[in-house]
This record gives structure tokens, sequence and C-alpha cells, in this order.
């Protein structure tokens, strides 16, 4: 039953106070609870016991227990869930929160409340102002936070609810600071370090270690873990996400095996009921051209059915002597109501990057007698005919089902095929000669490989979630299961050419392609996971909550290796009925502040971790330990929080230096690995149309005998990213900017040898303390047209993006610039 928007005058008085910051952007959804918040004021609190449930059965309890009286039309709350409220709370605080995510939004006068079909906008000047609170969907909402998560419990929890750091980069954020790649996102996510391994290779890390686990959509993938022909999750362009959530630690409960890094969740785009689009192009430094489109909404009257569809294209030259590249990706997904209670939905992803003189390594650090050599931040190791072509695809089937005693069930069978074609040529990681010389080619003397890689993933996960009774309150449950099987065979290929460089810091990139080929060694990956676990909520009070969970594992994996000169022994790992515990406690102090803690177990089967003699390293175990406090601030706009954690490992695998009999560098085992660090963030909204995300760790890594373990990652971390809109007569105007600041790394190499091959002692490269900055600012035409440009590294700072991977460096980028016009309909 659609009505105007009745205003009281308080509520008009802040509407007229929010028109005098005008904005031509839609506004915050969270920022808005203005509204509701105005006539609190003299409004009684009520105590509240919501389940989140059916929106229509929710309404009428809360009608019940705040003692007012709901209107509604059924068509407007037809297949919607409630979020759960509880605690002692005003009733439009408490409404506020039971619609957010919904889409609904109300009218309150007197002691009856109106919902509205639409969402119930009211426009002054420039201004868009909405009833809703922040839900789980980031896109259209201007904010840099989220109003909840599932990713560390399978439970719609807020930030503050979750008794884990969890970081979010929203679409928002990647829109304005131009974060087109998950590589970009990762540099903006707080507490996570990126480290450039090659030219499209990069590798993630949380508190000093690799992250490995990797979710779509919250949904596990399970990947190869193949070591050197593992698939490449860094390829992602974020053009099809809503948002990439990070939940840092242990992920002891829903992501099977893992490191007690962390897991990042990549949650795509979905259909809008209302026709929405929009169109862009970009433009920047070294050539680099993008174009994209997405259009989203109903295909039949009602939007019982609605779909949505995202394309992108870009080329690019680099700050790289003879790179280049194209990238393309395609998001289409349909969604349908099979019933009020169940709908279904069917997507389909791809993206392919097609690269020239790419590189495998980077750039050598070393003179054979230890001096270090320097090379100009364009020099190209690659040969001009190297190149790496890579293509993924994912395929996915989705059924939710409410019932009516509002529990939810949801399950997806999902598929995902990962290709990659590459040559490896040119110049290698080894030592260089004094007199600038260095044998040629990935294995030297003159060696080009040419590797072909074929992914295949397959999965299926359900789970079912739902509140129940106990003792007279009211809890929550949590089951599910997740299968898993992955295959990957590599496959390469060997030629020969010229056999030495004169000059490394003097050559052209362009010797001879090789004429001679023969097959060299085929790998064959196999492996399978099986996931059950459960969790619960236990609410004993409305401030004291429990999660208590637990998972059990059965994990297989195994490797095929045969090469021309024999065929390697059979690498395997079986563990059956792993059993990890999750448990975790939050107590909210006051309406604002939580503390909570949290224990996890570590169990990480490490079968390509190979010491020198080629036998796997057992498997990483360990516990992970979190205590801290987090804060909603501002109507839930702003989240904050202070975490302490400790990591205890053992087993922890640690590179060598040193080629071990499989031709691979070999790893070894450290016992009792320590990590201890504090982590402190803040994200969203601190004062109206000015957004930050921000954070700062500290951590550090021991073994047993007090010896600094993970030197390749920093000690301090820090990390701001940040925009405001203009006031007044310059409301048109954003500017913004981040800045990443990092305390020094280092590595060690010890593959020294004199001409008889007799060792030499080792030497240290340390990579100094550096912060990089960029700047933003965007400017609307209109309510439809937008332009924005991002300047990198502003102060064209020489650093180090990558350091370590065989003992080779990779530059930072320069300074670069990028412009981008975007018109929304």
């Amino acid at each position: 039953m659609p009505a105007p928007l009745g205003l009281t005058p308080l509520k008009t008085a802040l509407l007229m106070r929010h028109a005098l910051r005008p904005s031509l952007r839609p506004y915050l959804l969270g920022a808005v609870l203005a509204l509701p918040c105005a006539a609190q004021v003299q409004a009684q609190q009520a105590n509240f016991d919501i389940p989140a449930q059916s929106l229509g059965n929710a309404l009428q309890t809360f009608g019940q227990q705040a003692d007012l009286q709901v209107l509604y039309n059924q068509d407007s709350v037809q297949g919607k869930r409630s979020t759960a409220i509880k605690g002692s709370l005003q009733p439009d605080q408490a409404l506020s929160q039971l619609l957010r995510g919904t889409g609904v939004s109300y009218q309150r006068q007197g002691n009856t409340v109106t919902l509205l079909q639409s969402t119930g906008a009211v426009e002054l000047g420039a201004t868009n102002i909405s009833t809703q609170e922040l839900g789980s969907t980031t896109e259209g909402t201007g904010s840099y936070t989220t109003g909840q998560s599932n990713s560390a419990t399978r439970m719609d929890l807020s930030l503050r609810e979750t008794p884990q750091s969890v970081s979010v980069i929203t679409r928002q954020q990647m829109d304005d600071q131009g974060l087109t790649e998950l590589a970009h996102v990762m540099q903006q996510t707080p507490g996570i370090t990126v480290n450039r391994e090659s030219s499209e290779g990069y590798v993630y890390y949380s508190r000093g270690f690799e992250i490995q686990n990797f979710q779509y959509d919250g949904v596990p993938s399970l990947g190869t873990d193949g070591g050197n022909i593992r698939d490449n999750y860094s390829i992602g362009n974020t053009l099809i996400y809503d948002r990439i959530e990070v939940l840092k630690g242990a992920t002891g409960l829903v992501n099977g095996v893992g490191y007690p890094s962390g897991v990042i969740n990549m949650v795509r785009k979905r259909p809008t009921r209302e026709f929405q689009g929009h169109v862009a192009a970009g433009a920047g430094s070294w050539d680099r051209y993008t174009s994209e489109v997405d259009v989203s909404g109903p295909l039949v009257e009602g939007g019982a059915i609605r779909g949505r569809m995202v394309a992108g294209t870009g080329k690019r030259h680099s700050f790289i002597d003879y790179q280049k590249g194209e990238q393309n990706v395609f998001y289409g997904i349909l969604e349908g109501d099979l019933s009020d209670a169940t709908t279904l939905s069917v997507g389909y992803d791809f993206q392919k990057n097609n690269d020239d003189a790419t590189t495998n390594t980077s750039l050598p650090v070393f003179y054979k007698n230890g001096d270090r050599i320097k090379f100009s931040r364009s020099t190209n190791p690659a040969d001009k005919f190297a190149y790496r072509n890579q293509e993924t695809q994912h395929a996915f089937v989705g059924l939710d089902h409410q019932f009516d005693n509002d529990w939810t069930f949801k399950a997806t069978v999902n598929t995902r095929k990962y290709t990659s074609r590459e040559i490896i040529a040119g110049m290698s990681s080894e030592h260089v000669n004094l007199d600038n010389s260095q044998d040629y080619g990935y294995l030297p003397p003159g060696g080009v490989a040419n590797f072909g890689s074929n992914s295949d993933e397959k999965s299926f996960d359900a789970y079912a979630k739902g509140p129940f009774s106990l003792f007279g309150r009211t809890h929550e449950l949590v089951l599910g299961y997740n299968y898993s099987h992955a295959t990957t065979r590599s496959k390469r290929i060997d030629g020969t050419t010229t056999k030495v460089i004169d000059d490394v810091l003097n050559w052209n990139n362009s010797m001879p392609y090789p004429t001679d080929w023969a097959w060299w060694s085929t790998f064959d990956v196999k492996s399978t996971q099986k996931v059950s676990y459960a969790a619960v909520i236990l609410k004993p009070t409305d401030a004291l909550n429990f999660i208590l969970g637990a998972r059990v594992n059965d994990y297989d994996w195994q490797i095929d290796r045969v090469n021309a000169l024999r065929q390697l022994p059979r690498i395997s790992t079986t563990n059956s009925g792993e059993v990890i515990p999750y448990a975790g406690v939050t107590y909210d102090l006051d309406d604002h502040h939580t503390v909570y803690a949290s224990y996890t177990d570590i169990f990480k089967p490490q079968p390509y971790s190979l010491d020198v003699s080629g036998k796997s390293l057992e498997p990483l175990t360990g516990q992970s330990y979190e205590v801290g406090l987090k804060g909603e601030y501002f109507d839930r706009r702003l989240n904050a929080s202070l975490a302490l954690f400790q990591l205890k490992q053992d087993n922890l695998g640690e590179n060598t230096g040193v080629i071990g009999v499989d031709g691979f560098e070999a790893m070894r085992a450290i016992k009792g690995a320590t990590t201890n660090g504090i982590e402190l963030e803040m994200a969203g909204e601190v004062l109206p149309d000015w957004n930050v995300n921000a954070g700062y760790v500290y951590q550090e890594s021991y073994d047993a005998k007090n010896k600094r373990v993970a030197t390749t990652q920093p000690q301090h971390l820090f990390k701001v990213a940040t925009t405001y809109r203009l006031p007044a007569e310059l409301n048109k105007v954003t500017v913004g900017g981040n800045m990443q600041w990092q305390s020094a790394t280092s590595f060690v190499d010890s593959t020294f040898a004199d001409a008889s091959n007799n060792p030499l002692p080792s030497h240290k490269f340390t990579r100094s303390s550096y912060a990089v900055v960029g700047l933003m600012s965007s400017y609307d035409f209109n309510q439809n047209l937008k332009a924005t440009v991002n300047l990198n590294n502003v102060f064209d700072r020489t650093y180090y993006s990558g350091i370590g991977t065989y003992n080779s460096i990779y530059y930072g980028d320069p300074r670069n610039v990028m412009f981008n016009v975007k018109y929304s309909f």
C-alpha cells in the first residue's frame, strides 16, 4: 500500500539539515538512519528478541514486542527475510535493524508504522535519503563497510558479532580507488601484504603467512595445491564482484584444510528487482584502455525472474620493456522465484588474459661474488617471445529455500576450469657473472620451457541454518557439508636456443626462437576434500553469545610425475576424520562495543612442500588464538576493531634456497613457530560524506630457538584509503587518496659457490621500509555521468613490490594515472 512519506516537524528539520550537505550520488543507505534516530529522541525503549525469519512473521512479532501497529501489503514483504534483533532498543532503531538488507522502507506516525512498497526515498535538493540500513550487499550503498558477513561461520552476523577479524573492500571503494584487479584490492586491504612473483603472479599474506584459501560467494575453492602448477587466483578482475571479504586468522569452521593466515571470499554481484546499469570507459598511462557494461533487472513483470550481465575488456602496455596484455571478462546470472520460499539461480563467468613478454621469476639480485646488481625499473628479464595466456571459467547452480519454521537451506553446485599456456624464456634468477653475462634460459644453459596446464574442479556445497528454542531463549544452529574434487595436468616441452646473454644490463630481449623442441615432463595432480561442519550460537543473555562448532575433514592428494629421464615417485597424502574444533564468545559491553575471543586448531597437509630428498613435509599443525574489542558507531555506518592474536605452528615450511632432487626449491620444516601480533582497523563513514578504510598491524614470528621466520613479511604494516565529498557549492567534487606503508623485510641467499662448486658465505638482501601514496578525484556532471581520475605512486617512489621468489626481486609500478568516465542508468 504505497503512501507518501509523512514527515513530522522534527523529521523535516533533520531532512533540511541533510539537504544543506548536498550530494549528487545516491546517499549512503546507512547514513539516513537520521530519520528514525530523530524520532528516537522521545521514544521509549523495549526489549526485543526476534530471530532471523520471514519478514512478515518478524514484523508481526515486532509489533507485539514494541506495542505498535504495523501496516503493510503482503507483496512488499513476500520472499524477504529479516535480520535478527535482540536487546533493549528504541522501536525505530529496532525496526531499522530488522529491515536491514531487505530493500523495504517505512514511515511512522505515532503508534502506527507503515511499510512502503518502494524504497520510500525522499529527495531534497541533491540528497537522496532512505530509511534502509546497511546489509551484506555493498553495491549502491556508497559505503566503505558492510552490515553483515558470513565468511567465518556461515551465519549472517555483523562484523561486531563475528569473533574474528574480517576486512571488507566494498564496491564503492573499488570504484573510487580504481581497484580493477584482485591484487589491487589486496594492496588496500588492512593487514594483507602482496608479494609480486612475476608479471602476472601475486601471492597474498596475512599475519605473516601465505593465504591459500579462496571462496566464491562463500563456497570454498579447492584448487590443486600443486606447488609450481597451482591455479592462479590472482588474475581475477573485480568488475563482477559486489565486495571482497578477507577473514584473517585460521579458518577453522567452514573452509576445510588451510593455513592459519586467512581466506579471501569473492562475492559476486546479484540481479536486482529494478532495472539498472552502467557503461564506462577508461584510459591511462602505458596505453591502458578499458571498457565495461553492467545491466541488471527484471525479465518478467513483478521481478519473479531477473538477470544480470557484466562484461569488460582491457588492453595495456607496461613500464617494463616489451610487456603488453589484453584482458576480457564476462559474467551472467539468472535468478527465478520458483515459489514464495524458493529461489533458483544459474550463473557463469569467464575471464581470459593474454600477455606477452611475461616473466616467470624476476630480476636476479646478486653477482656470483655476492655483490648487488642493480637494474633499471624498465628492465624485462623475459624474452620478447615469452607469453602467458590464462583462462578461467566458472559455472554454478544454486537453490535457496526458506522453511515455515524460519530455517533456510542453500545448496550450490560449482565447476571451475582453469587453463594456462606459457613460454618461459629469458634471463633466470641465477647469479650474474662478474662481466654481466649470464646463462640464458629457464633452465640454463639455453633452456626455454613451454608449459601447458589444465585444471578442472567440481564441488557441491550445502548448509541449513535457523533458530531453535532452549531454556526459554532463542539460539541459532548451522549444519553444512562440502565436497570438492580437482585435477590438474601440466605438460612441459623444452627448447634450446642461444646459451649466454652477453650483458644482462644491456640486451634487446631478442634471442633466437628455439627450433628444436622435446617433451620433458608431465605432472598429474588429483585432490579430493570432504568437509562436514556444525556450529551453534548459544545466547544465554541478551549481551552474551557463545559460538561453538567443529568441522571434520577428509583429504586426499596425489601427484604422479614423469620426465624424459625417469619416472619420479608418486607423492601422496591421505588424512581422514580430522576434527578441527572452533570456539568463540562475544559480550556486548554497551550498545556500541563488544569484546570477543576465539580459538581454533590449525591443520594443513603439505604434500607438495618437499625437502631436499624429495619427501613431503608433515602436515602443518597448531593453534590460533584471538581476543579483541569491536565497535559500531553512527548507526552502524562505521565499524572499528582491535585484535590481539597468536598463532602456534609446527612443521611450518620455509624455503631453503636450495634446489631439491625434483628440480624445485626445497623446503624445511620449522618446529615451534609462534606469531604474536596486534591489529587495529576502522572502516566506514566517520562523518557525513567522509569514507575511510584504515588499518595497522604489528606481527612477529619466531621459531622455537627464538630465530625470526617469515622475514620476507613486514613486522609493521599501515594502510589507509579515504574519500570526501566537498560541501556546499563544491558538492559535485569528491577527493581522496590512499597510502600503504610497510617496514623493512629481507631474505637470505645461500646458493653461492665458487668455480669448483664449493659453498660460499650467504648474503642477505634487505628491502627498506617504504610508503606508496595515491590520490583520486571525481566529478559528477549530473546524477548519471561521473568522471574519476586516479594518480598512483604520486611521489614516484622506487620500491620492490616482490622479493624472495627464487631469490629474485620485482619493482613496483612507477607514477601512473588512470582516467575513467561512467554513465549510469
